[in-house]
């Protein structure tokens, strides 16, 4: 699933691509149980901004500058792709038509991604570790006597209400840089004790997006890792030397094979 670094680059892809355009229509593809969009105004230009795992996209009328806003959750494959109109991607679920012919679709293989019309971000989520690092450390620190700070760290990176951005791939790179600390540990003695976690949930997503993501590369049917440079960075997630287990929510996590001897993995395990 798209985490910061891919829903930062998915801005910009959109920024780039929506650059000097005036669009002029929205169309919902009907298969598609989303929402329509209705369209905003008769001319208006389209912007993005990311913010964790969420994506802002802003329709600005032409002549007035009144804008609206929607909130985009990108799924398991969503993304974005301009085309020549009438040679829209296949998988097209939301299309913005331009006066020069042009298409900014959103491309959705497995339909997870969601819209809806907004005037803010989600009220649920955290601040965004990378561009509001002073209230991100804050938002937990007032937060660490909450009873989801006792659940197990590997956990609660995952929770987007105080780790917005980070997903699996990140938390397993992050708590994987900290060899003394078992992920297994309650997160707020973890944090407690290894304030790094800070620092490192802010510089390894920076870093992944430096390096294109790791949200690998998009066949006409599934996502498969081609992105090299980021591959080569990983040093947990994908290792086979690395040992895997599937967490309270379901989804795999990757960690050092030396703490599957520690009583915490085996509570854990076998809870």
């Amino acid at each position: 699933m798209p985490e910061l670094a891919e829903l930062r680059l998915t801005a910009d892809y959109i920024n780039q691509a929506a650059s000097g355009l005036k669009f002029t229509k929205i169309h919902k593809n009907p298969v598609h149980k989303g929402k329509e969009v209705p369209t905003p105004f008769k001319w208006f230009t389209i912007s993005a901004e990311s913010r964790g795992k969420e994506l802002m996209i802003t329709f600005r009328d032409t002549d007035t500058r009144k804008f609206k806003r929607l909130l985009m959750g990108m799924g398991m494959t969503g993304h974005f792709k301009l085309t020549n109109t009438g040679n829209e991607p296949k998988h097209a679920h939301l299309m913005f038509y331009a006066t020069d012919g042009v298409t900014l679709s959103f491309v959705d293989v497995r339909r997870f991604g969601k819209w809806k019309e907004v005037e803010e971000w989600s009220s649920n989520r955290g601040p965004d570790p990378t561009k509001e690092y002073k209230d991100f450390k804050e938002n937990i620190v007032a937060n660490m006597d909450k009873a989801a700070m006792k659940k197990p760290i590997c956990e609660v990176l995952m929770n987007q209400g105080y780790f917005n951005g980070i997903g699996n791939y990140l938390r397993a790179e992050i708590l994987h840089r900290i060899p003394k600390l078992n992920p297994f540990t309650p997160a707020n003695k973890a944090i407690h004790d290894h304030p790094i976690i800070f620092i490192l949930c802010k510089e390894l997503p920076l870093k992944a997006y430096a390096l294109g993501g790791g949200q690998l590369s998009l066949t006409e049917d599934t996502w498969y890792a081609i992105n090299t440079n980021i591959s080569n960075y990983f040093m947990c997630y994908g290792n086979a030397d690395m040992a895997r287990v599937k967490d309270k929510n379901g989804r795999v996590f990757w960690f050092n094979p030396k703490w599957t001897k520690s009583l915490l993995f085996s509570l854990y395990h076998d809870a």
